[in-house]
């Protein structure tokens, strides 16, 4: 079975939200994900609190949340 990543899952699932709002199917081909998977994906992308989401179909890390505290990381 494969294993994405959580920025790869992030991006899928944001192109099926505003902005873009692509159709599943079309996400399903162009990412060569199944739709049932992509659709699990969604439901659980939706299902987190707004503020884990941070307003972003990008997922906290790409929000901003989880990036090194000042002074770390250089």
């Amino acid at each position: 079975m494969a294993r994405y990543g959580q920025a790869f899952k992030d991006r899928a699932v944001a192109r099926l939200l505003p902005p873009e709002s692509l159709a599943l199917e079309d996400v399903a081909r162009t990412t060569r994900i199944s739709e049932p998977t992509l659709k699990r994906w969604l439901e659980v992308a939706q299902s987190m609190p707004a503020h884990w989401r941070a307003g972003t179909a990008r997922g906290p890390l790409e929000a901003g949340v989880g990036t090194p505290a000042m002074g770390e990381g250089g």
